[in-house]
């Protein structure tokens, strides 16, 4: 029986995301003093709110979702303002599928399978695969040679030790 395949919201936002489609420009200064990486886990966690910075970074929204010196450099760059947190949706979506859309270039994936973990039509992932550049560089999601279910025998063990 086949795994259920996860949800594009399982997948982590990468480590190596940088900025594109989908980026505000306050999410671009952002960018700028903590990296895109800490910025989307930032839109991820605080998106859609309005936020007062402090100057003191000890008392910063960002600090549990960023860390300290990143949170530092925020309050220093956005002290005294209320700023709006965007949701950043499609940037979210964007860089979490990027793997995914790896992972089929690299044959470990069907199409249609990516499909229905990314939540759109079979020909939309298609066209993502075949026509854009999202990917590229990105580290496939699915590796099928690192695969196994515990519950399966490995029938080829013995051939290959005998």
């Amino acid at each position: 029986m086949a795994r259920p395949l996860p949800s594009l919201e399982d997948f982590p936002i990468p480590r190596d995301v940088a900025p594109g489609k989908g980026w505000s420009p306050q999410m671009l200064e952002m960018a700028d003093h903590i990296g895109a990486y800490e910025t989307l886990l930032v839109c991820d966690g605080l998106g859609g709110r309005d936020l007062y910075v402090p100057a003191d970074a000890a008392k910063s929204p960002f600090l549990p979702l960023i860390g300290a010196a990143k949170a530092k450099r925020l309050s220093w760059a956005f002290r005294r303002e209320t700023i709006t947190i965007s949701r950043a949706d499609y940037a979210l979506r964007r860089a979490r599928r990027a793997g995914i859309i790896a992972s089929v270039r690299s044959g470990d994936l069907t199409v249609a399978d990516a499909a229905r973990i990314m939540g759109v039509r079979r020909d939309y992932a298609s066209r993502l695969v075949n026509h854009t550049d999202e990917g590229v560089g990105t580290c496939p999601a699915f590796d099928r040679r690192k695969r196994h279910d515990p519950r399966q025998l490995d029938m080829f063990e013995a051939a290959a030790t005998g």
